[in-house]
């Protein structure tokens, strides 16, 4: 279901919605600090919040892996705004049994072996699901950021926005943080079609993976729109006066919206109306007003010049104006200093066991999937975390990837 295109699908648009943050390996992990929508969200100067057809995905900076800016990031939303969810709507798809139930703690994990192939170290089993989920209740299918990136870096802690993913045991925790998610069979089975239904932008026929957006938490009013395909498309509709979106309709571009006391919103035209999402209290938009690229990026605290230091297990890296913190410790790595992007080492890997050597895949059969967990390959079945199969594929990169879906 999510790993081929369905015929018609809109061209140009992105599956994602908002906000991007950085990358890891240079402008592949990070970006340059700009949020983009929801999963897509940058981090301090690249990234776009945007909505059904913005570009969502992290945007992190060159050499952090926080930016998620890469192409094909996740869906969004307000980066880490906690309302909503679906309004409504069941949701299901979550994982099974007791990581499934409400309150459960997480899937156990086993100790694995570092690149030594003698040291055994403890996988941090509540990251290990959460990333997962991340990666497989995403109706985008290429990840802003891989589960690999997701787990050693700890990114959902060490991105604002993401932290409301980090305790998440189901599909539904998922879209209550990210406020997007796959619709199934209870919005899109049958003989529903793409429509607005309490506030909730559905999407089905529409996209590689039938999809739908809380347009309550993203800032919106749920609208919809035939496209140039002749196919009608939901999106949340924003109030953008007194900017106009008069004369125009591009969903290639994107422009940015204050208002005094409100977020800010970042919008594309369609048909003279402007749809797309809030960057929420945790992210900026910025962009050219007359190029289009406008872009949400997580608020971050400055630094100065480019860096990376290590103190306490953490990796302090300043990359374009901006100070990521990875917690190497928190998931039982070391951080260490390298002349690339890799920081958090699992026992005995050095950065090429991080940047090439270990490559995200899914076993033959379908049931198993291979990440990378500080450099040494960890292995996990689907099933435990409530999916059917492995995917597997390579981002706009070219770098594989691999991820637990239905």
């Amino acid at each position: 279901m999510s790993g081929s295109n369905r015929t018609g699908q809109k061209p140009g648009l992105r599956v994602s919605r908002w906000v991007a943050v950085a990358s890891l390996s240079l402008v592949t992990l990070f970006g340059c600090a700009s949020i983009i929508g929801l999963d897509d969200y940058t981090v301090a100067g690249g990234g776009a919040a945007g909505s059904a057809g913005a570009p969502s995905g992290d945007a992190g900076e060159g050499g952090a892996p926080d930016q998620a800016g890469s192409a094909g990031a996740s869906n969004g939303g307000r980066a880490g705004a906690s309302t909503g969810g679906r309004a409504g709507a069941s949701t299901g798809g979550g994982p099974v049994g007791e990581a499934g139930e409400a309150g459960a703690g997480p899937t156990p994990v086993p100790a694995i072996v570092g690149c030594d192939g003698v040291t055994e170290f403890q996988p941090v089993a509540e990251i290990v699901q959460s990333c997962i989920l991340r990666a497989g209740c995403n109706p985008n299918f290429t990840p802003v950021r891989s589960i690999s990136t997701c787990v050693t870096y700890d990114t959902q802690q060490a991105l604002p926005g993401e932290s409301c993913n980090l305790h998440s045991k189901t599909c539904a925790d998922y879209e209550d943080c990210e406020h997007i998610g796959v619709a199934k069979d209870d919005l899109c089975g049958g003989t529903l079609k793409t429509r607005c239904q309490d506030n909730l932008a559905i999407n089905c026929d529409n996209y590689q993976t039938d999809q739908f957006f809380d347009c309550n938490a993203l800032g919106g009013t749920c609208a919809t729109y035939t496209y140039s395909n002749n196919k009608v498309y939901a999106d949340c509709k924003l109030d953008v006066a007194p900017d106009t979106c008069t004369g125009l309709s591009d969903d290639t571009l994107f422009y940015c919206h204050a208002a005094a006391g409100k977020d800010d919103l970042r919008y594309y035209c369609w048909e003279n109306e402007a749809y797309g999402a809030s960057c929420s209290s945790l992210a900026y938009c910025s962009g050219d007003a007359t190029a289009g690229d406008a872009t949400c990026y997580y608020n971050l605290p400055t630094c100065a010049g480019s860096s990376t230091t290590c103190k306490n297990n953490i990796a302090n890296v300043c990359s374009t104006g901006s100070l990521f913190k990875y917690d190497c410790g928190a998931v039982g790595l070391t951080c260490g200093i390298t002349s690339g992007t890799e920081y958090c080492f699992a026992p005995g890997c050095k950065a090429a066991d991080v940047d090439t050597n270990c490559e995200e895949s899914c076993s033959d059969d379908g049931s198993e999937l291979t990440f990378c967990y500080g450099g040494a390959p960890f292995t996990v079945k689907c099933a435990d975390y409530g999916f059917t199969q492995c995917e597997a594929g390579t981002d706009d990169n070219d770098v594989p990837f691999a991820s637990c879906r239905f």
